[in-house]
This record gives structure tokens, sequence and C-alpha cells, in this order.
């Protein structure tokens, strides 16, 4: 049996985290920036979650965004932290849902207005090409589908690639009248 030399933890020692060993470029297969299902647990919250109790949980979590299922895990929407802002909790205010009682539906992203991409395609692209897409369609984030096997497979998000890269990255959405509505009325 051996006995092992013990050290003292220097000043100069520095405490790692993943990302300081992770090789990822904008040239690295696109599969590396899937929060991939099969692996990880989807972050989910109940459509009928009250919308203030979501702020909270994502606040606590450090979470930008849940997917949202109906009462059978199905998805029904995507909800980013972004919705949750005093300024869309006062909008439903104002078409007349008492604010106790808006809930995650109300002011998520309804699934026939979530943007996908293919899991098969994802596999012979590169983050510089999924980037160049969510760029190009003003999309934070989507969900990753197995179109083989009609399934939600994962998600891609723009925040969490540019943490990745440690480069900044700006997605622009196309002005809406909501948007325009809402800078002017702010």
């Amino acid at each position: 049996m051996k006995t092992l030399a013990l050290y003292t933890v220097e000043a100069i020692d520095h405490l790692v985290q993943p990302a300081d060993f992770d090789g990822t470029r904008l040239t690295s297969p696109a599969l590396q920036v899937v929060t991939d299902f099969q692996h990880t647990e989807p972050n989910t919250i109940s459509a009928g979650s009250k919308a203030s109790a979501a702020l909270q949980m994502m606040q606590q979590e450090h979470s930008r965004l849940k997917l949202v299922v109906d009462h059978q895990g199905e998805l029904v929407g995507l909800l980013a932290i972004e919705q949750l802002s005093e300024q869309a909790l006062m909008r439903q205010v104002a078409f007349g849902s008492p604010r106790n009682d808006i809930t995650v539906a109300d002011v998520m992203r309804p699934r026939e207005r979530i943007k996908a991409l293919a899991y098969q395609q994802l596999k012979h692209c590169t983050i510089a090409d999924v980037v160049n897409t969510l760029q190009s369609s003003g999309e934070q984030h989507c969900v990753v589908i197995d179109r083989d096997n009609h399934q939600i497979r994962g998600v891609i998000s723009a925040q969490d690639i540019a943490r990745r890269l440690k480069l900044p990255l700006q997605i622009s959405q196309a002005p809406t009248f909501l948007h325009i509505f809402d800078s002017i009325s702010a």
C-alpha cells in the first residue's frame, strides 16, 4: 500500500471550471452547442404556473429559458425570462388580466411560433452555421427536432453559444408593431 504526498494549496493554484478545457470554436461541430435531452433533463415549467412564480424560479435557478409543458408533459411553448419582464406583465394587465392571475401560458411563445433545427442537419454543420442561422432569423433560442423519430431532441441558446465561445453574440429580432408600440409608450 502506498502513502501519497500531501501538498499545500498555493496562491498561484487556480480553480478551474469545465469551460477552461472547452476547445469550442466557430468551426466546431454544431452538436457541441445542443442541450441534448438524451443526456440532459429538459428545463420545463407547467403552462398553468403563475408568471410571478415562474420569474422567481428562473431568477433563483439562473435560468433564461424554460420549455412550457401541458399536464401530459408535452411541449406547448417556450418561456424566455424577458417574457416575464415588468413591461410584459403590465401589457397583460392592460389587456384585462389581473396581475396575480397571469400564467406562463399568457406570456409564453406558443408551440406554433417556435422555430426548430433538425438534429440530422446539425450533424453536418458547424457552430458558425448555427450562429449565422440564429442571427439571420432573429432567434435567441430554437429547439432541435429529430425528424426521423418525431422527437423534440434538444434546445440551442444563443447566450449559451456566446458563453462557450467567450464571444459577444448579437441576435436582433426584426421589429414588430408591438416592439415599436412598447418603445413609444416607454
